[in-house]
């Protein structure tokens, strides 16, 4: 399990505008993701979003929950003890009514800490300090691909947008809130349906299963996914801006 932020109303940096905007403020507008999957991507949980508002103006009078998502909010939209102590013994309550027990991998984040010791189907590992970039599989590829999946949506809806003759300025790539959510869990489960995980898992060293590395390589989605999205982009810029 890992967070990452999402500026999900920031242009691409490779935009469709052929020409650089100066003085152009980025968007940094954000939410943040926590996603968990098994070391063969066979079993994913649903993606922790986290953001400012308590009831986003999309949501309208619908909760979280009825809309299919696990959100919390707070002011900075940060991962906190507080919300992480929760979600982990959800976690460990639903482990436990089927009788599962698990092994969960975490940096030593402070907001990680306060679930230390407290389950009883879910026990909790923190990898060393200063070796997430190596060992956490999430840094591995997972999270890369996830990115670039979003952006090559964010992309396409602008592209939608030029067809249909729309007025295109520098608010075009401004996704709601709400439309970035649900990207982002159709993304999640597309991505966990694929050898990507395994990939990342394996690249760590942390899972073995005999085959060499090279012969797997860990970004082949990412790859995939970064053609798409320059092809995209090429498209794009043929077109009358």
């Amino acid at each position: 399990m890992d967070e990452t932020g999402l500026c999900y109303r920031m242009a691409p940096a490779r935009s469709i505008c052929t020409k650089k905007a100066r003085g152009l403020k980025k968007n940094k507008t954000r939410i943040t993701i926590a996603l968990t999957a098994n070391a063969d991507g066979t079993d994913t949980l649903l993606a922790l979003f986290l953001g400012r508002a308590k009831q986003p103006y999309r949501f309208k009078k619908r909760t979280a929950k009825e809309l299919g998502f696990y959100y919390w909010a707070n002011e900075k939209a940060w991962m906190t003890g507080r919300i992480f102590h929760q979600w982990l013994l959800n976690l460990d309550r639903d482990m436990r009514a089927c009788g599962r027990h698990i092994l969960l991998l975490l940096d030593n984040a402070a907001s990680h800490r306060m679930g230390d010791g407290v389950c009883t189907n879910v026990r909790v590992e923190f990898l060393p300090p200063n070796t997430t970039a190596f060992l956490q599989p999430m840094d591995a590829g997972i999270i890369a691909t996830f990115k670039l999946a979003f952006r090559r949506k964010q992309l396409l809806w602008v592209f939608d947008k030029i067809k249909r003759g729309d007025n295109i300025d520098k608010k075009a790539y401004e996704v709601d809130q709400l439309q970035a959510m649900q990207w982002s869990k159709a993304i999640w489960a597309e991505i966990s349906g694929k050898s990507t995980v395994a990939n990342c898992f394996r690249h760590t060293g942390i899972i073995f299963n005999g085959v060499n590395e090279s012969d797997s390589p860990i970004n082949q989605t990412s790859y995939g996914a970064d053609a798409e999205l320059e092809d995209v982009i090429i498209r794009a810029s043929q077109l009358s801006w």
